[in-house]
């Protein structure tokens, strides 16, 4: 983080970093579009993020509960089921992998793949709003939100009806 008070400061995950290498919690994530617009209304390239999404599940072995692409949004609910390792962090040394370098990849595969749709640049923002469900954010609760996302936006009438959005894994 700069500590020159003109630059913007950019925001820290709202978790600690080592919270996303346990493999008993689930996250609820954000993933915003970054001055795009509303890039997924292009629906091939929302296709694209959908099945790279469930690529990212089956790599990694993730539950994933359930999703929600909008024009210009991500949310999802998932649970990684196998530590993963170390990765090289270059000068910090060998790090333990989490759900967030895979969130990573993920980002990065979807980018590129955005190029090829004739956007340009970076596709999301760099942070995303993470959080664990717990006895404050019940699963039920989280996961009702994600799928009736579409519908709270008058998208459509009924989230099942939203191509960009389902439940992948039963909870």
């Amino acid at each position: 983080m700069s500590d020159n008070p003109i630059l913007p400061q950019r925001k820290r995950h709202r978790l600690p970093v080592d919270s996303y290498i346990l493999t008993d919690n689930a996250y609820f994530f954000t993933v915003c579009a970054r001055h795009q617009g509303k890039p997924f209304r292009n629906p091939d390239l929302a296709r694209t993020v959908v099945d790279s999404l469930i690529w990212t599940r089956n790599k990694y072995q993730w539950k994933l509960y359930c999703y929600c692409l909008m024009p210009d949004h991500m949310h999802f609910v998932c649970r990684p089921t196998v530590s993963g390792g170390f990765i090289n962090a270059g000068s910090r040394g060998f790090l333990p992998e989490s759900t967030l370098d895979h969130l990573a990849r993920f980002k990065s595969f979807t980018t590129s793949a955005s190029w090829k749709h004739g956007f340009s640049g970076p596709l999301w923002q760099r942070s995303s709003f993470d959080v664990i469900l717990d006895e404050t954010r019940p699963f039920e609760v989280v996961a009702g939100y994600v799928l009736e996302n579409p519908v709270r936006k008058q998208l459509v009438a009924d989230w099942t009806m939203w191509p960009f959005s389902g439940i992948v894994d039963e909870w």
